[in-house]
């Protein structure tokens, strides 16, 4: 397939590689086309230019303005027919308005939010939650594979649906990371292994992805470098609290584990992984 990609970074540029290993015809946009001048990639400097010709356009980038801005520019150039994946996390009120505007000039729009980091972009294996028309889906599917595992795609629903799952996703990883943390220094200081406390647990009703994963992967040997950056995750709790507070939600498992990445953030920096909020308690 023609396909238009937006957001080269440490998600996008392992799906461009492995959508140019499946042998589709990519196109990057880059705001700084130099930087992948090296990439043996065709590289544009505009998303419109990278929406030109293409039958899917793929976008990961930060946050909503961002997200507006690619759309905008994507539908001066893509035809009727073009299916928008979007992968960036948004709210799903946000997501609801883009898709109502695509819709305008017979552009379908998919938010895609995807889970599993840097290691599940170079594999393949990304847990990937559709949310618009499953026509649409269908059509991007070739895509889709090539970034997620086949049985981790699902179609949740409509525009916002998968955005919805994808915050649920990212409140409940975010307090796991910050309780295990904990959990894990209270049986630190009690005298255990931590790795074996690691081990045991997860053969428990203790258990958790974070605990089996990040853990042992990371925190555990000190590397707190970015896989999913802290500042995202906190701007995804924010997302989240924003939802609740639309639909009259009082979640303080949410507000506590948004005051935790919060503090991390103010005492070890923004350019850490989120399994960096376990330094508030000695890791």
């Amino acid at each position: 397939m023609r396909v238009g990609f937006v957001g080269a970074g440490l998600m996008g540029a392992p799906m461009v590689g492995r959508l140019i290993e499946a042998g589709h015809d990519v196109t990057v946009s880059s705001r700084d086309p130099a930087r992948l001048a090296d990439s043996g990639w065709r590289v544009v400097g505009s998303p419109e230019e990278a929406a030109d010709g293409a039958e899917v356009v793929c976008s990961i980038v930060p946050d909503s303005p961002e997200v507006a801005a690619v759309v905008e520019a994507v539908l001066k150039t893509a035809a009727a027919g073009t299916v928008i994946v979007e992968m960036s996390t948004i709210s799903p009120a946000t997501a609801r308005e883009l898709a109502s505007r695509c819709a305008s000039g017979g552009v379908d729009y998919l938010d895609c939010p995807v889970s599993g980091g840097p290691v599940g972009a170079e594999a393949g294996t990304l847990a990937i939650w559709v949310g618009g028309d499953a026509g649409a889906m269908e059509r991007a599917r070739p895509v889709l594979e090539v970034l997620g595992q086949a049985d981790r795609i699902r179609h949740c629903g409509a525009v916002g649906a998968g955005l919805a799952v994808k915050l649920a996703n990212n409140f409940l990883g975010a307090v796991n990371a910050a309780a295990s943390a904990e959990a894990l220094a209270l049986a630190r200081e009690a005298g255990a292994d931590p790795a074996l406390v690691v081990e045991a647990v997860n053969d428990g009703t203790g258990a958790n992805w974070q605990l089996a994963n990040l853990y042992p992967r990371k925190v555990l040997r000190g590397d707190f470098g970015p896989g999913f950056r802290i500042t995202h995750m906190a701007k995804d709790l924010r997302i989240a609290a924003e939802v609740a507070a639309e639909y009259g939600l009082e979640l303080p498992e949410l507000e506590l584990a948004r005051a935790r990445l919060d503090e991390a953030i103010a005492r070890f920096g923004d350019d850490r992984d989120y399994g960096a909020v376990a330094r508030l308690v000695g890791w």
